[in-house]
């Protein structure tokens, strides 16, 4: 049986490196998941662009706050992907969800 999965590929201006602040996670959350992520697929992957380096535990917890209501924080490391060059970016969201 094939997986079902998603892509999202967010956007954020060229002179942003990193991301903060509970509001603004929840505003990128709302603006370019919220519309396009389906909790009923097996994977979703969400890609930040490459110029993104670090994102303090205040974002995460605002961005990933609905995903987790949806589907459980348990899921999440077997639903949810981070795509990114920058492995401090993934390190950073992953230690920034344990809450």
């Amino acid at each position: 049986m094939m997986n079902k999965t998603n892509h999202i590929k967010l956007v954020f201006d060229k002179a942003t490196t990193r991301l903060a602040y509970y509001p603004y996670g929840k505003e990128v959350y709302e603006q370019q998941v919220k519309p396009n992520i389906d909790f009923s697929n097996d994977i979703t992957y969400i890609e930040f662009p490459d110029q993104i380096v670090k994102a303090a535990s205040s974002f995460v917890q605002g961005f990933f706050e609905d995903i987790i209501s949806n589907i459980g924080y348990e899921a999440i490391e077997k639903k949810i992907v981070i795509l990114s060059k920058n492995e401090s970016l993934k390190s950073s969201i992953k230690t920034n969800l344990i809450f």
